[in-house]
């Protein structure tokens, strides 16, 4: 694996994030007005539910954080798919983990960037953040594993199945979020999605988030909990990518995205 390489993809998809205009966009736009318009909220209820805008505010500053670390990174691959430049990466030498991981350096960036102007931002709006910055970098950092093992599950996939499941990129994301019961609790769902919610890698990233917001005490076990899972999440992510790319290669089908 060569640093090389790595650099010159994430200097590459920076490139593309400055010269297309919809992609500085979305990645800035749409998590700053959110945070604002549920900071707003958090002060409008605050005559009547004030931790319930609370709990609103900090769970989407982290359900947006996740959205920026996942869906940048899978939305670079599908962009280098529509364009067929996929193809002069490999020719150039570039391997298939070299490329995965200049995705996920572009990505991680940028949520990291975003992420802290949202802490700032919902830290004015009341939200107890630079108080517990300890616990919020900690959960951060699960949360960001969490949401790198969710990349390189669908970056494999597409790998496997084509250019035509990029919905994914964008789609994924909100399927593990609503399962993960950012605002309230797991018990809510019925006994089979219970079951799935437990092993959501996000579940105890909210439940931490809403303990934050109400100035609950937070399990250690918790953290635990999380950060086991997300690192299972990763460590079957890995595999199951090389996995893919292998069989996209043998099958034709990473040949055919290519053209």
């Amino acid at each position: 694996m060569k640093l090389n390489n790595i650099l010159a993809v994430v200097r590459n998809d920076l490139r593309i994030i400055r010269r297309v205009k919809w992609r500085t966009l979305e990645i800035t736009y749409f998590p700053l007005t959110t945070i604002l318009i549920w900071g707003l909220f958090a002060l409008h209820s605050k005559q009547y539910a004030f931790e319930a805008g609370l709990i609103v505010l900090i769970v989407n500053l982290f359900w947006s954080f996740c959205h920026i670390a996942q869906q940048q990174a899978n939305i670079l691959l599908m962009e280098d798919l529509w364009s067929l430049s996929i193809k002069h990466v490999f020719i150039a030498g570039v391997s298939e983990f070299e490329y995965l991981i200049a995705k996920l350096v572009t990505s991680t960036s940028a949520a990291i960037v975003i992420g802290t102007l949202l802490l700032f931002v919902a830290n004015a709006f009341g939200a107890p953040l630079f108080a517990n910055l300890q616990t919020v970098l900690v959960l951060a950092g699960i949360a960001l594993l969490g949401s790198i093992a969710l990349a390189i599950f669908v970056a494999g996939t597409i790998m496997i199945s084509g250019r035509e499941y990029g919905f994914l990129s964008w789609s994924a994301m909100q399927l593990f979020v609503f399962l993960s019961a950012p605002f309230f609790s797991p018990r809510l769902f019925p006994a089979f999605l219970q079951w799935a919610s437990a092993v959501m890698p996000f579940t105890n990233v909210f439940e931490i988030a809403r303990a934050l917001a109400t100035r609950a005490p937070i399990q250690s076990a918790v953290f635990l909990k999380a950060f086991v899972i997300v690192v299972v999440y990763l460590l079957a992510s890995l595999p199951y990518y090389a996995w893919a790319c292998k069989r996209a290669r043998k099958t034709g089908v990473l040949a055919r995205m290519a053209h």
